[in-house]
């Protein structure tokens, strides 16, 4: 994990400052104040339902007949959701009212389980599901006066979703009492996030704002295991995006 979050920073930086310079030279950008900004948030995720699809492929232990299907769903939790960003306003702005800027965000939140099925099935699950993001994001502030307060802005960003599965389930057949399968596996992968916004300028250097996204993470993959009774034998591999909804409230200083 900490290897993905330091080859991502690496580029990430790289691409901003080629970024910067290339952009600079495009029609209708003119001189604005530049300035680097370190920003904090917190609000709420609201997670789409987990669904991972595969088929089996039991090792000797596990119950499951090879290639019938694993098909899991899993309702998650809203839960809070929180981060920072170090970023940089670039010195431009296009048609003297677009005005970019880049930032490094890596944020978090945890959902509990609250329901699911497999194979469309009874059952009974519980545990939660982590989500690190590690993000190149690009945004563009909407500012029609120099003396402006309230600014909207739009944006996005792409990189890394990681992302950590503790499903678990048991059937409701009154005589389980005890997880007898797990989602458990967490993986890295793809994932991009769509952005509005206002920024309240508050001071000089300090501004609030509100952000609501949307975020989704590509071809997660994990692995269904057998864990009754202390077991933990491998049945099958299941994959499938994750995505959801945040509302966030954050502080910007500038500096």
């Amino acid at each position: 994990m900490l290897n993905s979050i330091c080859k991502i920073t690496g580029v990430a930086s790289l691409v901003l400052t080629f970024a910067a310079t290339a952009t600079a030279q495009l029609p209708g950008a003119g001189p604005a104040e530049d300035s680097f900004y370190v920003s904090a948030f917190v609000g709420a995720a609201f997670p789409d339902d987990a669904e991972l699809d595969g088929l089996q492929d039991p090792d000797v232990g596990s119950p499951g007949v090879a290639g019938a299907p694993a098909n899991v769903v899993a309702n998650l939790d809203t839960d809070v959701f929180f981060g920072g960003a170090i970023g940089y306003q670039a010195p431009f702005q296009f048609f003297g009212v677009i005005h970019p800027r880049a930032e490094i965000e890596v944020s978090y939140f945890e959902a509990d389980v609250s329901g699911g099925a497999f194979n469309g099935g009874n059952q009974v699950f519980s545990g939660e599901q982590g989500v690190l993001f590690v993000l190149l994001n690009q945004y563009a502030d909407f500012k029609f006066s120099d003396d402006q307060l309230i600014v909207p802005y739009l944006g996005g960003g792409l990189g890394l979703g990681i992302v950590d599965n503790n499903i678990q389930y048991f059937p409701d057949n009154g005589i389980a009492t005890a997880p007898t399968f797990g989602v458990v596996e967490d993986d890295t992968a793809f994932a991009t996030h769509t952005a509005i916004g206002l920024t309240f300028k508050a001071t000089e250097r300090l501004e609030v704002y509100t952000e609501g996204r949307y975020y989704r993470i590509y071809n997660v993959e994990s692995e269904r295991r057998f864990i009754a009774d202390g077991a933990d034998i491998f049945n099958a591999e299941v994959d499938g995006d994750i995505d959801g909804f945040t509302a966030t409230a954050g502080a910007r200083f500038r500096f």
